[in-house]
């Protein structure tokens, strides 16, 4: 096994034997053996695309596929065999119609120098076979046949794809799809199997990668306002109530939405958890009275929180957890999210909603939520909401009651040293402005930060994936301050990134050309000295160091 493609690699090197995250060394192998045929499945399709030969089924199975492999989405063996079977079929049959297209229209047979990933066949669907091939074309293969600093930049671009394709099954689920996003797929895959790209070629790839990111979050954040409503500031109570409830986390609001429709009447409250935090915020969902609260905090902390919670809990996109034997039997996965024996809900069919009656079952029968904490939290600052603060926002700027604008977006996770968010933020002068988007928002959730001039110093803008809302936000602002490029407005940001949508927040910072974030709480450990190097000189990049030195930086506008 050798996976290091999220923050928590073991000792920020590489997770060699069990993943931190609860992987095994089989689903690793899994993992591997589909990026495989996926590399070989894009490589076709990219040639193919000249004839219109791929088809629907296969760009929204290319996505799901990479989304299977995002951190913390899916750990089933099962799974992944099927994946693979199919990566490798769909790959087979557009091989086939591509060369007789080729030929006919060349009047010559398709001539050119195969990777193993475009030939390679199997015997039969077989786990073992499938794992132990696996364990043969992994990341390490690559690494000895690649110069390290190229191989480093095309593991990014990998991540960046799987971020791609996470982000391309959130925006299938609103019925929207890019068929930009897609042949950058097919490209991004098959440009890895070539061993004589040089650096400038996969940066360059890298940063269009970022570029890509930022428009499938622009696509996603301007489906969910359509059909949701654009989100307003809300009060989110943290407490609980005296009903039987399901817990829902993850990201998907078409799936909340389902389960909102389901439970009403039936005396059963739906709580949000993690990511989720943010559905308050729409205005779709605040005609169902049984949205009741936000409980608990973010993904990391669901084995001590959800054996409390006593009810049923939903996950429905990202970041389960090996779950403990206290609450194995109440947990339920759906979309690409799934656990060896535990319930995984079906897609739902056309013009239909996913069906939860189990779930809302099982809640009835269950206990009240047992109280974790009280308060409250207001999110909702999403697109309108900041736009509508542009003016003041530009005027307390120039009024000097402004000195900066610290983003901290991100996701959060177990590490000790992610305190340093939350101290940070409680450090920071009264003259700065907040903003977030993701889970570190659990870092900033206790704390006071006030008014200037009554704007809220925290603005939430919502998920990870409303970082374009952000940057939206930003570049109106530049406007509104007649400012020639991002970084010329006094902003500075702070990167908390775990996983493959995370680093997509830092790609797409490179794209705009900003230069000077901060990525931590460690920085990624698939950069060699070499690359961390280039991206300081070129993008500014930096890892974190004390809350006083960064803060005293920020405020220089370093």
């Amino acid at each position: 096994m050798f996976c290091y493609h999220c923050q928590e690699a073991k000792k920020n090197l590489v997770c060699d034997k069990t993943g931190i995250c609860g992987k095994k060394e089989n689903v690793s192998s899994l993992q591997d053996m589909l990026m495989f045929s996926l590399k070989g499945l894009a490589f076709y399709c990219h040639q193919a695309e000249e004839f219109n030969l791929v088809s629907d089924k296969t760009n929204r199975f290319m996505a799901k596929a990479l989304f299977s492999m995002v951190t913390n989405v899916n750990f089933s063996a099962t799974e992944f065999v099927s994946l693979i079977d199919e990566a490798v079929r769909r790959r087979n049959s557009i091989r086939s119609q591509f060369l007789t297209a080729y030929q006919q229209k060349n009047q010559q047979e398709f001539n050119l120098t195969l990777a193993e990933e475009a030939t390679w066949q199997y015997e039969a669907i077989d786990e073992q076979a499938y794992t132990d091939k696996g364990a043969e074309v992994g990341v390490e293969k690559d690494n000895e046949s690649l110069d390290p600093d190229i191989h480093a930049l095309q593991e990014t671009l990998l991540y960046a794809v799987k971020g791609l394709g996470s982000l391309a099954v959130h925006n299938l689920e609103m019925n929207i799809e890019s068929a930009e996003q897609y042949h950058f797929m097919y490209q991004a895959l098959s440009f890895v199997l070539n061993k004589s790209n040089t650096l400038d070629e996969v940066l360059a790839l890298v940063t269009h990668s970022g570029e890509l990111g930022l428009a499938a979050m622009t696509l996603l954040e301007k489906a969910n306002s359509k059909k949701f409503g654009a989100p307003v500031p809300t009060t989110v109570h943290l407490d609980t109530l005296e009903n039987p409830g399901i817990l829902v986390s993850g990201h998907d609001l078409q799936d909340i939405e389902d389960l909102l429709e389901q439970t009403a009447g039936t005396g059963v409250d739906v709580y949000t958890h993690g990511e989720a935090l943010s559905a308050h915020a729409y205005p779709a969902f605040k005609k169902y009275f049984n949205l009741v609260a936000n409980y608990g905090g973010a993904w990391q902390a669901q084995k001590t929180e959800f054996p409390k919670f006593n009810g049923p809990i939903l996950v429905t996109t990202n970041s389960i957890q090996m779950p403990k034997k206290t609450y194995q039997e109440k947990l339920f996965s759906t979309g690409m999210v799934a656990w060896p024996d535990v319930t995984h809900i079906a897609d739902r069919k056309p013009g239909q909603r996913k069906d939860f009656s189990q779930i809302i079952e099982l809640a009835q029968k269950s206990e009240i939520p047992t109280a974790l904490t009280e308060g409250s939290y207001v999110t909702g600052y999403g697109l309108n909401a900041l736009t509508k603060q542009v003016t003041n926002i530009a005027e307390a700027i120039k009024a000097d009651k402004i000195k900066r604008i610290i983003v901290l977006a991100g996701t959060d996770g177990r590490h000790k040293e992610r305190k340093y968010y939350t101290e940070l933020a409680e450090a920071l002068p009264e003259n700065t402005l907040i903003i977030t988007a993701g889970d570190v928002k659990y870092r900033l959730l206790k704390h006071d930060f006030g008014e200037i001039d009554g704007i809220p110093r925290l603005l939430d803008a919502g998920q990870s994936n409303d970082f374009s809302v952000i940057i939206n936000f930003l570049q109106q602002l530049q406007q509104s301050l007649g400012l020639t490029e991002l970084s010329a407005i006094p902003v500075s940001f702070n990167i908390a990134w775990y996983e493959q949508k995370t680093i997509l927040m830092m790609l797409s910072l490179f794209a705009l050309g900003y230069k000077n974030m901060r990525v931590g709480p460690t920085l990624p450990p698939f950069f060699t000295p070499a690359i961390l190097e280039l991206l300081a000189e070129k993008y500014g990049l930096k890892g974190i160091d004390t809350v006083e030195n960064d803060i005293d930086a920020m405020l220089a506008g370093n």
